[in-house]
Protein backbone atom coordinates (compact mmCIF):
# COMPACT_ATOMS: atom_id res chain seq x y z
CA UNK A 1 0.00 0.00 0.00
CA UNK A 2 2.03 2.88 -1.15
CA UNK A 3 1.17 6.62 -0.84
CA UNK A 4 1.03 7.50 -4.21
CA UNK A 5 -2.10 4.88 -4.89
CA UNK A 6 -3.65 6.20 -1.27
CA UNK A 7 -3.33 10.09 -2.76
CA UNK A 8 -4.82 8.36 -6.03
CA UNK A 9 -7.97 6.98 -4.02
CA UNK A 10 -8.44 9.95 -1.97
CA UNK A 11 -8.58 12.07 -5.09
CA UNK A 12 -10.82 9.80 -6.74
CA UNK A 13 -13.87 10.04 -3.29
CA UNK A 14 -13.00 14.37 -3.71
CA UNK A 15 -13.75 14.64 -7.51
CA UNK A 16 -16.25 12.17 -7.73
CA UNK A 17 -14.67 10.67 -10.95
CA UNK A 18 -10.87 9.25 -12.03
CA UNK A 19 -10.64 11.53 -15.20
CA UNK A 20 -11.14 14.60 -12.65
CA UNK A 21 -8.73 13.25 -10.16
CA UNK A 22 -6.21 12.63 -12.62
CA UNK A 23 -6.13 16.48 -13.50
CA UNK A 24 -6.27 17.19 -9.84
CA UNK A 25 -2.78 15.45 -8.67
CA UNK A 26 -1.19 15.43 -12.79
CA UNK A 27 -1.29 12.53 -13.93
CA UNK A 28 -2.53 10.56 -16.82
CA UNK A 29 -5.44 8.77 -16.22
CA UNK A 30 -4.57 5.66 -17.26
CA UNK A 31 -2.25 6.29 -14.13
CA UNK A 32 -4.81 7.07 -11.68
CA UNK A 33 -6.67 3.85 -12.96
CA UNK A 34 -3.62 1.88 -12.21
CA UNK A 35 -2.74 2.95 -8.76
CA UNK A 36 -6.05 2.21 -8.10
CA UNK A 37 -5.80 -1.52 -9.47
CA UNK A 38 -2.67 -1.76 -7.54
CA UNK A 39 -4.14 -0.85 -4.12
CA UNK A 40 -7.27 -3.16 -4.88
CA UNK A 41 -4.85 -5.95 -5.66
CA UNK A 42 -2.97 -5.20 -2.10
CA UNK A 43 -6.41 -5.16 -0.10
CA UNK A 44 -7.56 -7.90 -2.16
CA UNK A 45 -11.12 -5.96 -2.20
CA UNK A 46 -13.22 -3.99 -4.88
CA UNK A 47 -12.93 -0.06 -3.46
CA UNK A 48 -14.79 1.51 -6.26
CA UNK A 49 -18.88 0.79 -7.96
CA UNK A 50 -18.29 2.57 -11.74
CA UNK A 51 -21.88 3.37 -12.71
CA UNK A 52 -22.71 4.66 -16.38
CA UNK A 53 -22.48 8.16 -14.64
CA UNK A 54 -20.87 7.98 -11.02
CA UNK A 55 -18.66 6.13 -8.91
CA UNK A 56 -19.33 5.43 -5.31
CA UNK A 57 -17.60 3.50 -2.66
CA UNK A 58 -18.01 0.09 -1.88
CA UNK A 59 -18.47 -0.63 2.13
CA UNK A 60 -14.58 -1.77 1.98
CA UNK A 61 -13.95 1.76 0.26
CA UNK A 62 -16.00 3.90 3.07
CA UNK A 63 -14.01 1.61 5.91
CA UNK A 64 -9.91 2.61 3.84
CA UNK A 65 -11.63 6.12 3.38
CA UNK A 66 -10.90 7.43 7.11
CA UNK A 67 -8.00 5.56 7.31
CA UNK A 68 -6.82 6.89 4.06
CA UNK A 69 -7.02 10.52 5.31
CA UNK A 70 -5.19 9.68 8.44
CA UNK A 71 -2.26 8.29 6.95
CA UNK A 72 -1.64 10.81 4.18
CA UNK A 73 -2.04 13.28 6.81
CA UNK A 74 0.71 11.94 9.07
CA UNK A 75 3.02 11.73 6.55
CA UNK A 76 2.52 15.54 5.59
CA UNK A 77 3.17 15.99 9.28
CA UNK A 78 5.57 14.05 9.07
CA UNK A 79 7.75 16.02 6.10
CA UNK A 80 6.51 19.66 7.61
CA UNK A 81 7.73 18.52 10.87
CA UNK A 82 11.50 17.57 9.36
CA UNK A 83 10.98 20.74 7.46
CA UNK A 84 10.95 23.15 10.27
CA UNK A 85 13.77 21.83 12.08
CA UNK A 86 15.18 24.15 9.63
CA UNK A 87 13.61 27.33 10.90
CA UNK A 88 13.35 28.57 7.23
CA UNK A 89 10.06 30.37 6.93
CA UNK A 90 9.47 29.79 3.14
CA UNK A 91 7.50 27.12 0.62
CA UNK A 92 4.01 26.56 0.11
CA UNK A 93 1.46 28.38 1.88
CA UNK A 94 -2.29 27.96 1.52
CA UNK A 95 -4.66 30.22 3.28
CA UNK A 96 -8.93 30.22 3.08
CA UNK A 97 -10.50 33.17 3.92
CA UNK A 98 -14.26 34.48 3.95
CA UNK A 99 -14.54 37.31 1.35
CA UNK A 100 -14.93 39.82 3.63
CA UNK A 101 -11.93 39.50 5.56
CA UNK A 102 -9.74 38.70 2.38
CA UNK A 103 -10.59 41.86 0.84
CA UNK A 104 -10.90 44.21 4.06
CA UNK A 105 -8.65 43.06 6.78
CA UNK A 106 -5.79 40.23 5.03
CA UNK A 107 -3.99 42.57 2.94
CA UNK A 108 -3.24 44.79 6.35
CA UNK A 109 -1.96 41.16 7.21
CA UNK A 110 -0.29 39.67 4.31
CA UNK A 111 1.58 42.85 2.76
CA UNK A 112 4.21 43.31 5.34
CA UNK A 113 4.30 39.34 5.80
CA UNK A 114 5.01 39.04 2.35
CA UNK A 115 7.72 41.67 2.26
CA UNK A 116 9.63 40.25 5.34
CA UNK A 117 8.90 36.38 4.14
CA UNK A 118 9.21 36.92 0.10
CA UNK A 119 10.51 33.22 -0.62
CA UNK A 120 6.96 31.81 0.99
CA UNK A 121 4.83 30.99 -1.98
CA UNK A 122 1.38 32.29 -0.36
CA UNK A 123 -2.19 30.89 -2.08
CA UNK A 124 -4.58 32.37 -0.89
CA UNK A 125 -8.74 31.09 -1.51
CA UNK A 126 -12.14 32.93 -1.26
CA UNK A 127 -15.01 30.76 0.18
CA UNK A 128 -17.40 30.99 2.47
CA UNK A 129 -16.69 30.34 6.45
CA UNK A 130 -17.90 26.71 6.45
CA UNK A 131 -16.63 25.44 3.56
CA UNK A 132 -13.45 26.85 4.82
CA UNK A 133 -13.46 24.63 7.74
CA UNK A 134 -14.55 21.83 5.39
CA UNK A 135 -11.47 22.86 3.02
CA UNK A 136 -8.99 22.73 6.52
CA UNK A 137 -11.11 19.42 7.72
CA UNK A 138 -9.71 17.96 4.27
CA UNK A 139 -5.99 19.13 4.68
CA UNK A 140 -6.40 21.59 1.84
CA UNK A 141 -5.22 24.54 3.57
CA UNK A 142 -3.01 25.56 6.41
CA UNK A 143 -4.62 28.18 8.15
CA UNK A 144 -8.84 29.19 7.65
CA UNK A 145 -9.22 33.13 8.33
CA UNK A 146 -13.24 32.75 9.29
CA UNK A 147 -16.35 34.12 11.01
CA UNK A 148 -15.89 32.36 14.82
CA UNK A 149 -18.23 30.50 17.64
CA UNK A 150 -14.94 30.94 20.02
CA UNK A 151 -14.73 27.46 22.00
CA UNK A 152 -17.15 25.78 19.32
CA UNK A 153 -14.79 23.64 17.42
CA UNK A 154 -13.07 20.88 19.27
CA UNK A 155 -11.15 19.81 16.15
CA UNK A 156 -9.30 23.47 15.33
CA UNK A 157 -6.95 25.57 17.27
CA UNK A 158 -8.12 29.22 17.90
CA UNK A 159 -4.95 31.16 17.28
CA UNK A 160 -6.07 34.95 17.17
CA UNK A 161 -9.76 36.33 17.75
CA UNK A 162 -11.21 39.34 17.23
CA UNK A 163 -14.10 41.66 17.37
CA UNK A 164 -15.85 42.03 14.38
CA UNK A 165 -18.54 45.31 15.37
CA UNK A 166 -21.87 45.22 13.32
CA UNK A 167 -24.47 47.74 12.74
CA UNK A 168 -27.89 47.02 11.14
CA UNK A 169 -28.75 49.36 8.36
CA UNK A 170 -30.63 50.54 5.54
CA UNK A 171 -30.35 53.05 2.89
CA UNK A 172 -30.41 56.97 3.85
CA UNK A 173 -34.32 57.21 2.29
CA UNK A 174 -35.05 54.36 3.44
CA UNK A 175 -38.64 54.82 6.00
CA UNK A 176 -36.76 53.08 8.74
CA UNK A 177 -33.84 55.90 8.60
CA UNK A 178 -36.55 58.64 9.45
CA UNK A 179 -37.10 57.38 13.03
CA UNK A 180 -34.30 58.39 15.92
CA UNK A 181 -34.62 54.93 17.03
CA UNK A 182 -35.75 51.59 15.71
CA UNK A 183 -36.84 48.97 17.53
CA UNK A 184 -36.83 44.72 16.76
CA UNK A 185 -40.40 44.66 15.93
CA UNK A 186 -40.13 47.78 13.54
CA UNK A 187 -37.16 45.52 11.46
CA UNK A 188 -39.55 42.67 11.46
CA UNK A 189 -42.02 44.73 9.40
CA UNK A 190 -39.64 45.46 6.88
CA UNK A 191 -37.40 43.73 4.38
CA UNK A 192 -34.70 42.17 5.33
CA UNK A 193 -31.31 41.39 3.17
CA UNK A 194 -29.08 38.69 4.68
CA UNK A 195 -26.31 36.30 3.83
CA UNK A 196 -27.66 32.46 3.87
CA UNK A 197 -29.38 30.95 6.60
CA UNK A 198 -25.79 28.62 7.06
CA UNK A 199 -23.97 32.16 8.33
CA UNK A 200 -23.31 32.83 11.56
CA UNK A 201 -24.43 36.18 10.64
CA UNK A 202 -27.64 34.95 9.62
CA UNK A 203 -28.36 32.54 12.93
CA UNK A 204 -27.05 35.96 15.48
CA UNK A 205 -29.98 37.51 13.44
CA UNK A 206 -32.58 34.96 13.60
CA UNK A 207 -32.04 33.63 16.85
CA UNK A 208 -33.13 37.26 18.30
CA UNK A 209 -36.05 37.54 15.83
CA UNK A 210 -36.84 34.12 17.74
CA UNK A 211 -36.17 35.49 21.41
CA UNK A 212 -38.80 38.02 20.48
CA UNK A 213 -41.30 35.90 18.59
CA UNK A 214 -41.21 37.85 15.93
CA UNK A 215 -40.64 36.82 11.78
CA UNK A 216 -37.73 37.93 9.88
CA UNK A 217 -38.44 38.66 6.43
CA UNK A 218 -35.42 38.06 4.98
CA UNK A 219 -34.21 37.64 0.95
CA UNK A 220 -31.37 35.93 0.71
CA UNK A 221 -29.77 36.70 -2.95
CA UNK A 222 -25.96 36.45 -1.70
CA UNK A 223 -23.06 35.65 0.83
CA UNK A 224 -21.15 38.63 -0.95
CA UNK A 225 -21.27 41.43 2.01
CA UNK A 226 -20.45 43.44 -0.79
CA UNK A 227 -23.05 42.86 -2.91
CA UNK A 228 -25.90 42.72 0.24
CA UNK A 229 -24.49 46.55 0.81
CA UNK A 230 -25.21 47.90 -2.61
CA UNK A 231 -28.67 45.96 -2.53
CA UNK A 232 -29.12 48.08 0.92
CA UNK A 233 -28.07 51.20 -0.35
CA UNK A 234 -30.47 51.88 -3.16
CA UNK A 235 -33.28 50.65 -0.83
CA UNK A 236 -34.35 47.39 -1.29
CA UNK A 237 -34.02 46.40 2.42
CA UNK A 238 -32.10 46.26 5.28
CA UNK A 239 -29.33 44.45 6.78
CA UNK A 240 -26.49 43.77 9.14
CA UNK A 241 -23.03 44.51 8.26
CA UNK A 242 -19.48 45.03 9.70
CA UNK A 243 -18.87 48.67 10.29
CA UNK A 244 -15.96 48.87 8.50
CA UNK A 245 -18.16 48.69 5.34
CA UNK A 246 -20.21 51.15 6.09
CA UNK A 247 -19.81 54.41 4.35
CA UNK A 248 -22.25 58.04 3.18
CA UNK A 249 -24.24 55.36 0.89
CA UNK A 250 -25.52 53.46 4.02
CA UNK A 251 -27.47 54.88 7.62
CA UNK A 252 -27.10 53.33 10.60
CA UNK A 253 -30.04 52.35 12.69
CA UNK A 254 -30.11 52.94 16.39
CA UNK A 255 -31.17 50.24 18.00
CA UNK A 256 -31.07 50.20 21.81
CA UNK A 257 -31.85 46.66 22.43
CA UNK A 258 -29.29 44.92 20.05
CA UNK A 259 -25.93 45.81 19.61
CA UNK A 260 -24.72 43.18 16.95
CA UNK A 261 -21.53 42.13 16.85
CA UNK A 262 -19.64 39.02 15.92
CA UNK A 263 -15.88 36.95 16.50
CA UNK A 264 -13.40 36.34 13.27
CA UNK A 265 -10.19 34.80 13.59
CA UNK A 266 -7.57 32.43 12.58
CA UNK A 267 -7.46 28.96 12.66
CA UNK A 268 -5.76 25.87 12.06
CA UNK A 269 -6.54 21.65 11.98
CA UNK A 270 -5.51 20.37 15.80
CA UNK A 271 -4.14 16.89 13.70
CA UNK A 272 -2.06 19.52 10.85
CA UNK A 273 1.56 20.50 11.72
CA UNK A 274 1.80 23.94 11.60
CA UNK A 275 4.44 25.16 9.29
CA UNK A 276 7.55 27.87 9.90
CA UNK A 277 5.60 30.07 7.49
CA UNK A 278 1.84 29.75 8.87
CA UNK A 279 3.35 30.34 12.14
CA UNK A 280 4.90 33.85 11.34
CA UNK A 281 1.54 34.77 9.69
CA UNK A 282 -0.36 33.99 12.40
CA UNK A 283 2.20 36.14 14.42
CA UNK A 284 1.45 39.08 11.99
CA UNK A 285 -2.26 38.69 12.43
CA UNK A 286 -1.63 38.69 16.06
CA UNK A 287 0.71 42.02 15.93
CA UNK A 288 -2.61 43.47 13.81
CA UNK A 289 -5.57 42.17 15.39
CA UNK A 290 -4.77 41.24 19.08
CA UNK A 291 -6.11 44.52 20.35
CA UNK A 292 -9.24 43.93 19.16
CA UNK A 293 -10.46 40.74 21.06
Amino acid sequence: MDIDSLNAFISIVETGSFSKAADAISVTQPAISKRIRTLEEVLNCKLFERGQRDIQLTKEGEELLPRATSILREVQNAKQSILNISSDISGQLTVVASHHIGLHRLPFVIKPFLQKYPDVDLKLLFMESENAFEALDHNHADIGFITVTPGAYPNYVEHVIWNDPMSIVCAPDHELATSQSTSIEKLSKASAILPSKTTLTYQIIEKLFASQQLKLNAAIPTNYLETIKMMVSVGLGWSVLPNTMIDEHLAILSTPEYSPSRKLGAVTHKRKTVSNAAKALIEQAEKVWGNEG
